[in-house]
């Protein structure tokens, strides 16, 4: 009985693992797809980057724009959550990285 309840916690742990996998590089094509909408939004000063490493949307967006603010920064917390547990630290340290990654790239631009 327990070696059958063994596999059978195995098995879930191994699907836990293979969904987050997913989840992770479906939020990452998600990202991708939508890059150049975010540049344009954060170009056209409807939103910022923050230093948490999340997009922060100006007050009177639309609904749509509001909507794309809303999806990128659920796709980053999937990233940051994902990057954190595989290098032991909070999603919280690894969205300040992102933030002064970003910070960094767009000076260079």
């Amino acid at each position: 009985m327990k070696r059958a309840l063994s596999v059978v916690m195995a098995a879930v742990m191994g699907l836990v693992c293979f969904a987050q996998a997913d989840s992770m590089d479906d939020a990452k094509d998600r990202r991708k797809a939508r890059r150049e909408q975010v540049e344009q939004l954060v170009k056209a000063g409807e939103a910022t980057e923050g230093a948490d490493g999340y997009l922060a949307a100006k007050a009177g967006l639309d609904t749509e724009k509001a909507a794309l603010v809303k999806a990128e920064n659920a796709d980053r917390k999937i990233g940051y959550e994902a990057i954190a547990k595989a290098n032991n630290k909070t999603p919280e340290e690894v969205g300040k990285m992102a933030a002064a990654a970003l910070k960094k790239s767009a000076a260079k631009k």
